[in-house]
């Protein structure tokens, strides 16, 4: 599958973009794929990226196991054809 929105790279980031990949990185340790695309946009992934590390990192408030977010993630990624 390819992409169909193009993520912005660290080099094109500016402004609001800059520093939701800057937060990004601080909370999460990277800027995902979905971060990129949603830095079209910075006032809805200012919204997102807290509730994302509230899913996902344990350090935010994540309920889940690391094993059944991680089996998620793969069921997410097999249903969606993901390659890597």
């Amino acid at each position: 599958m390819t992409q169909r929105i193009r993520g912005i790279p660290d080099e094109e980031a500016t402004g609001s973009a800059k520093a939701l990949f800057e937060a990004s990185t601080r909370m999460l340790g990277r800027v995902a794929n979905l971060q990129r695309i949603l830095a079209h946009s910075p006032e809805v992934a200012k919204w997102l990226l807290p509730f994302i590390a509230a899913v996902r990192q344990p350090s935010a408030g994540a309920m889940s196991g690391v094993r059944l977010r991680n089996l998620a993630v793969l069921k997410t990624s097999t249903l969606n054809g993901c390659r890597y």
